[in-house]
């Protein structure tokens, strides 16, 4: 079992960040962004809350709490951008390499 105080302050940290987030998402325009904002803090503040008891020693569940079809879940962003690199890299604009000028 990990030490249960050993990431105390992190999630001290994290926790707190995540609320700030929530409230940065009452106060979007977009009803359809507030939303998923809204959805998507709450979802990982239970996953942080879970991750933190088995920190702690909880027992480990079999299957998963909820499993949602994986249609539900929008493509993980670095997933979307590869195929932009293998499209088209130059008309993307994507840059390779420092971005200091050399001397």
């Amino acid at each position: 079992m990990a030490n249960p105080n050993a990431f105390d302050r992190d999630f001290g940290y994290l926790l707190p960040f995540l609320d700030k987030v929530a409230a940065a998402a009452g106060g979007l325009e977009n009803p359809g962004a507030r939303e998923e904002l809204a959805r998507l803090v709450a979802d990982e503040k239970v996953r942080w809350q879970r991750i933190r008891e088995l920190l702690q020693g909880a027992p480990g569940r079999s299957t998963p709490v909820s499993a949602a079809p994986a249609t539900a879940t929008p493509p993980l962003a670095r997933a979307s951008a590869d195929g932009v690199n293998r499209v088209a890299p130059l008309i993307a604009g994507l840059t390779v390499g420092s971005l200091k000028p050399s001397r």
